[in-house]
């Protein structure tokens, strides 16, 4: 006998789920398994099933799919759902789930430790505001030497400046030359800039675990010191998910519009270089390079063609990864998976589609506008032995100024 089962909507996903017209609207499955088509691990080894998370989800089955040990195997792509009949998209469906006390267990323990370090200090890595103040002035003295200028420097807390930058962690703990390439760039455009010691970090991690509270009170760490600085803009770090939430998330989590503009790095320097204030010399890279889509950049953000606009510019010509854009494929480190320590070999299969991607374009160079995307794609490169170098959009930018 075919075993049936009876919608529950007395449970907590069930409460959490089919508030919007469309997004988690869970109970209009049509169960066409167009999602199922769509998820680039459906033909690898373990992974989720989109249409059977859906269906678990709208049918009340939470136990069932909390004990399924999908949720976190899910990259939160949106690529499953990107086409679905009835608009449902699967991060908000899977971070939700995430958010149930029952799945509290499955919270991969670096995540846990991370939103617990960056609430108390502002900081996922744990960097305290004195660690902080000392590495940025010391990274400042060496800036200005390098500009051969006393007053190319990088500021901290500085009021009634155009723009706060808000640092990718990476870029004040293993790779402070990034840092160092972001500045050279504001140097460029000539306008004031800071940095914050309150809130040093653009990261946001109760996105992964679907958590609004915690994602509520990571947006207002950002915020309120932003505007207590009176900055015209927010400057975002190449983040993937920073950029989700900080652009399209933070007026809903908070309530209220910031009071100022947030763009990423890439974006701001293509809007000065198109007012030709910033120009770039394409032969100091000359070759023409391939280029990756974050899917919390592009298909959740809308932002594909900054990127790319920009890159063509410090280029010889950018090469489309095929499928791309709206279709684009994850990188395979996407919804927390690249921040949980023990998932290297499972990334080496979540990330095998974007590996062939990379192999069929011919290419020794590529560039995504992700700084976690950026360390998965270098990783794929070496082991699947691509020979590949993998570059940010704006480190690229950096590389080839014209001062």
């Amino acid at each position: 006998m075919m075993n049936t089962a009876t919608p529950n909507k007395d449970t907590d996903l069930a409460r959490l789920l089919n508030k919007m017209t469309k997004g988690d609207n869970t109970d209009e499955c049509l169960t066409c398994g167009a999602c199922n088509s769509r998820c680039t691990w459906f033909d690898g080894p373990g992974g989720p099933m989109p249409r059977q998370m859906v269906r678990m989800a709208a049918l009340g089955l939470e136990q069932s799919l909390v004990d399924s040990n999908m949720l976190w195997d899910c990259l939160v792509c949106n690529r499953c759902t990107q086409d679905c009949p009835m608009g449902i998209t699967m991060d908000l469906v899977v971070t939700r789930a995430r958010s149930l006390a029952a799945a509290d267990g499955q919270i991969p323990g670096d995540i846990k430790k991370g939103i617990t370090t960056r609430l108390e200090l502002g900081d996922v890595n744990g960097l305290t505001t004195e660690e902080f103040v000392e590495t940025v002035e010391w990274m400042s003295e060496e800036f200005s030497d390098d500009m051969e200028n006393p007053d190319a420097q990088i500021l901290h807390d500085q009021p009634g400046c155009k723009f706060l930058y808000l640092p990718n962690p990476r870029e004040l703990g293993i790779n402070l030359m990034h840092l160092t390439a972001m500045a050279k760039l504001f140097y460029a455009m000539g306008e004031t800039w800071t940095l914050s010691s309150h809130h040093t970090d653009v990261t946001n991690w109760g996105y992964f675990v679907g958590k609004d509270d915690v994602a509520k009170e990571m947006v207002r760490m950002v915020v309120e010191p932003a505007e207590a600085l009176g900055i015209e803009t927010l400057v975002l770090s190449e983040c993937g998910h920073g950029y989700h939430v900080l652009k399209c998330r933070a007026a809903e989590l908070l309530g209220r519009e910031p009071k100022f503009n947030v763009v990423s790095i890439p974006e701001l320097c293509l809007s000065y270089a198109q007012k030709g204030v910033l120009t770039f010399d394409p032969d100091v890279h000359p070759y023409e390079i391939a280029y990756h889509d974050p899917c919390n950049v592009a298909r959740k953000s809308g932002g594909y063609d900054p990127p790319r606009q920009l890159l063509a510019m410090c280029c010889h010509g950018v090469k489309e990864l095929v499928p791309n854009r709206e279709d684009g494929v994850c990188c395979g480190g996407g919804g927390g998976i690249l921040q949980d320590s023990t998932t290297t070999k499972k990334r080496m299969i979540t990330g095998k589609p974007k590996a062939d991607q990379m192999r069929a374009t011919g290419l020794k160079h590529l560039a995504t506008a992700c700084l976690s995307c950026h360390r998965q794609l270098g990783e794929l490169s070496t082991h699947f032995e691509l020979g590949m170098k993998v570059e940010t959009v704006a480190a690229l930018a950096s590389e080839s100024l014209l001062l």
